[in-house]
């Protein structure tokens, strides 16, 4: 490893240790607290607004499912959360629970969700082919749906003949906001994060073809809980219905656009009927 790379490695492990200390929970609708209610942790995803949404929309209120939601900064500290006795439901992913599973964490699966992930490179090195990240860096989060996706998009590199280096920097915002600031070479983001670069220039890879992605909300396994789950699980669902009749993506309240790190202009981009 050379010199630079070495000391980029460094530089980058260090800004993340800096900025795990200041992420905070935010709550995403003002509520009074309520002990029979469900403690949700999300991150901001586009597999998370429809919950938001069903929140916002009163469909939570209408099935039965009390929940009160917090947005974290990453997909680790909302699992954390839950882990911590915090939480009593989580969005994540399959890999995700399988590894809080071997650490011995009550964790179960309870539905899948949609969650398109794309990698993005930094515009000014001018890639537009997957076998052109060879030798460079992708920065993700390891363990985890990012981890896997990225594993397949390697994998389409042929004949390679450098090493891929591939940070983690869990915080979403921050992944991005590190690719924007031309700190990294790409980047695995979600849907809302794409839609953010795509609106400052950037271009995802043409690289997710056949590939299946799917999030997860697990739950803190209980037999109590799997009752409340299921009506959480029915109005998320009735919310992604509602999107898909929509021919243009609703109006999203300022509440959850704060929340979720929705910046003017994003709604636009989303698509209603694919993105979720």
């Amino acid at each position: 490893m050379s010199i630079k790379t070495l000391t980029l490695t460094l530089s980058l492990t260090l800004t993340l240790l800096s900025c795990s200390k200041q992420e905070k929970t935010v709550e995403s609708r003002a509520q009074v607290s309520d002990s029979t209610a469900l403690r949700v942790a999300v991150f901001p995803s586009s597999d998370a607004l429809p919950l938001l949404l069903a929140n916002d929309w009163g469909i939570l209120e209408e099935h039965g499912a009390r929940a009160e939601i917090a947005v974290y900064r990453s997909q680790l500290d909302a699992e954390k959360a839950l882990a911590d006795g915090k939480a009593d439901v989580v969005l994540t992913d399959k890999h995700r629970i399988e590894w809080w599973q071997r650490k011995g964490t009550p964790i179960q699966f309870a539905f899948a969700t949609r969650r398109p992930l794309y990698i993005v490179p930094n515009k000014q090195l001018r890639i537009t082919r997957i076998d052109q990240l060879d030798d460079r860096m992708i920065a993700g989060s390891r363990y985890s749906l990012d981890d896997d996706f990225t594993d397949q998009a390697v994998a389409k590199i042929k004949k390679r003949k450098g090493q891929i280096l591939r940070p983690q920097i869990n915080s979403v915002e921050l992944r991005l906001s590190m690719l924007l600031a031309g700190q990294l070479d790409a980047a695995v983001l979600n849907t809302l994060q794409a839609a953010k670069a795509r609106a400052a220039g950037y271009s995802p890879l043409n690289i997710a073809e056949g590939v299946a992605l799917e999030g997860a909300v697990a739950y803190r396994a209980a037999e109590s809980q799997r009752h409340r789950v299921a009506k959480l699980q029915s109005a998320y669902q009735k919310a992604v219905e509602r999107l898909h009749r929509s021919a243009t993506m609703p109006t999203i309240s300022a509440t959850t656009r704060t929340a979720l790190y929705l910046t003017d202009g994003i709604d636009t981009l989303l698509n209603a009927k694919t993105d979720f």
